[in-house]
């Protein structure tokens, strides 16, 4: 017999055995996401030259390129230390005892730089310098400049400390290096041998005070798996959200295992999960965290996709009849209200509170319904115009929401146009149609035209004009409406509802 861990739980299988009947055992049925296996007991971890210094203020991080040996020597002595001076070019924490030469020479010290430098020319009055914009000063630096780091983390910390601060801790970050004994695989004819350790999913608890974040985290997690686009030492990170409004709601140190969502700047809407511990940032705001299997988010590597298990699972009733949503809402606890349309068979395209977070606080949602020949299926053309696909599915919440609102803006004899939310962004021409426009075609007028963004649909076949009442020249095919007779009898200022198959 062969005694292993599964998901931090001692197994003995038979000898012989492979990870697919080490499966059998799992809390859930596989379904083909990476597992990882560590083999033997043995981690490795690597100090590396990168420190988190505490302030009262906040972290701030810092990585060592010189004078490495002087930082260990004094490092204690750093510790407890207060802001001497703060002026707009640097910032002093000290005086502490160094062995540094001090010198009188001036110079230039770039924005971000930290330094050794001292007090009347005595390494006795040692202090860690930071500079805060580009200067040229002496600073009773060493000849070299004493320049030993830079900031890496916490810059906004930097900017709010002033005198009566001080430094409340140091600890080295951790990294965690490659592990030369492990699996990262999906072969399930994997042999089995004593003392692995063997992860299929990791547990992830949402932040009750990120609502809307969590959803944002809910939504790019597909069938109980998420993708991971990137992954580094420092963290591992999914781009399937990226460019999706995501508001800031939470802000914590990045410890290993906190998810975060990207709210401003480049990179908005993207999720991390940190392999390594961090300062907070104002433009990540914290979701989540990672409560069991964080062996696997430190192995999983680019473009893998690991199996997940959250709490609380998301609650997304848009699409689905009232007479099935109540079957899961009571299955859950929740007390549903219906409105708007309220048959068994009529869909539900709106849900309030919007989040899962506040549905499970408060413990009811409301559902508003429509009737069936409301709800519009279409087909997207990713793989022809993935641009224009990438701004309809933006427009109208498709990545996030399998239901998006399209409102009717004109009906002609053979046109229906829609105009959706304005999004800041070119449509290029892409999959412009050549000989003839097919009945039920969805076009989008790119941006050759004046009514650049403006959504249309044929009701016949059409040899000279698009979708959207524009030439052919101005017009990219993203897709056609499978409910093609749902649009006979729609009027101006109605809204349909459209999901895709």
């Amino acid at each position: 017999m062969i005694d292993i861990e599964l998901d931090n739980k001692p197994l003995t299988v038979p000898d012989g055995s492979t990870l697919a009947d080490v499966l059998k055992h799992a809390e859930t049925p596989y379904r083909g996401t990476t597992i990882a296996i560590i083999k033997g007991t043995e981690e490795s971890k690597e100090t590396t030259a990168e420190y988190l210094i505490s302030t009262t203020k906040g972290d701030i991080g810092i990585e060592l390129s010189a004078h490495q040996d002087v930082w260990r020597a004094v490092e204690s002595g750093i510790i407890n230390s207060s802001v001497k001076w703060a002026g707009r070019d640097a910032l002093a924490f000290g005086p502490f005892k160094t062995s540094i030469a001090p010198s009188h020479r001036d110079h230039e010290y770039v924005r971000w730089d930290v330094l050794f430098g001292t007090g009347g020319h005595v390494a006795d009055h040692t202090y860690m310098v930071i500079s805060k914009k580009l200067h040229t000063a002496a600073h009773g630096a060493p000849l070299d400049g004493g320049v030993f780091g830079r900031i890496v983390s916490g810059r906004g910390v930097i900017e709010s400390l002033d005198t009566g601060d001080s430094i409340t801790g140091i600890a080295p970050v951790e990294r965690w290096e490659t592990i030369v004994n492990k699996i990262v695989t999906t072969d399930r004819s994997t042999g089995i041998e004593p003392g692995m350790r063997i992860f299929t999913y990791a547990a992830i608890e949402l932040s009750p005070d990120a609502p809307y974040g969590a959803e944002h985290f809910l939504a790019a997690v597909k069938d109980g798996a998420l993708a991971f686009s990137t992954v580094s030492h420092a963290f591992a990170s999914t781009e399937s959200l990226q460019g999706e409004e995501c508001p800031f709601e939470q802000k914590e140190p990045r410890k290993a295992g906190i998810i975060t969502a990207r709210s401003n700047g480049a990179g908005l809407g993207r999720i991390y999960i940190s392999k390594l511990d961090k300062t907070s940032s104002p433009s990540h705001s914290v979701v989540g965290t990672v409560t069991c299997g964080m062996e696997l988010i430190q192995l999983v590597e680019k473009d893998r996709t690991i199996a997940l298990h959250i709490d609380p699972e998301r609650i997304m009733l848009l699409g689905k009849t009232f007479e099935a949503a109540e079957v899961e809402m009571r299955e859950r606890g929740i007390t549903m209200r219906r409105d708007g349309e309220t048959a068994d068979s009529d869909v539900i395209v709106q849900q309030t509170p919007e989040t899962t977070i506040e549905i499970v606080g408060s413990g009811e949602v409301t559902g508003h319904g429509v009737s069936q020949k409301n709800l519009i299926r279409i087909e997207l053309y990713g793989d022809l115009a993935p641009k224009t696909v990438e701004f309809f599915r933006h427009a109208l919440g498709l990545l996030k929401s399998p239901i998006g609102a399209l409102p009717v803006f004109a009906v002609y004899e053979d046109t229906r146009l829609f105009r959706v939310p304005e999004v800041k962004k070119e449509i290029m021409p892409e999959n412009m149609p050549e000989e003839i426009v097919s009945a039920g075609q969805i076009g989008v007028t790119s941006q050759a035209a004046k009514y650049a963004q403006m959504v249309g649909v044929k009701l016949t076949d059409d040899l000279r004009y698009g979708p959207s009442g524009e030439k052919f020249a101005y017009t990219n095919i993203i897709g056609r409406v499978i409910d093609l007779d749902k649009l006979q009898d729609i009027g101006e200022g109605d809204t349909v509802y459209v999901t895709e198959v």
